[in-house]
């Protein structure tokens, strides 16, 4: 093991001696249903962007044409029962909203989602779009990044609310 004692470490010698918690703990998000129960009853869901294209690399090759006639459109996975209860079909576009911004996506209904959570891939660009400002190939239209705070991390000054954020979703007039 790649640890100074070589074993397994539960109690890690690294963090202690950068004056971290040297055992694992949980720290409970910044914006949850138990940290912040006031904003969770305006945005009822949480938001993971942790979901990735099987087609796509991160951001990358969104202007290949073969590869968008397979991943066409930017999406947001909605659990059935969240998606009827707020009136939104398979292909609707909707938007994702926080405090912090929105965006919009197209919905794809699927009960691989709990109902208390929307999953959307990250890296999404439009390379249709113009790509100077203040366009940005649709940056502020579609990018669930707009949802995301700077600044949120762990004590140890790592991590992100990438995979924990709260949001609302809402239909849309159409798309991007």
């Amino acid at each position: 093991f790649m640890t100074p004692s070589g074993k397994i470490e539960l109690w890690s010698t690294w963090f202690e001696s950068w004056g971290l918690e040297p055992i694992p703990y949980y720290e409970e998000p910044p914006f949850s249903p138990y940290s912040t129960p006031e904003l969770f009853k305006e945005y009822p869901l949480i938001l993971s962007t942790g979901r990735r294209s099987s087609v796509y690399f991160h951001a990358e090759h969104r202007m290949i044409p073969w590869m968008r006639e397979i991943d066409p459109d930017p999406v947001v996975e909605i659990n059935p029962e969240t998606a009827e209860r707020l009136g939104i079909k398979d292909g609707d576009w909707v938007y994702i909203e926080n405090m912090f911004g929105k965006c919009r996506r197209k919905a794809v209904i699927t009960p691989i989602v709990p109902p208390w959570m929307v999953m959307v891939p990250h890296g999404w660009w439009l390379p249709e779009k113009q790509g100077s400002e203040p366009v940005l190939y649709g940056t502020w239209e579609i990018n669930i990044n707009n949802l995301i705070p700077m600044g949120y991390t762990g004590r140890s000054g790592h991590g992100c609310p990438l995979k924990n954020m709260i949001c609302k979703i809402y239909k849309a007039e159409g798309p991007p």
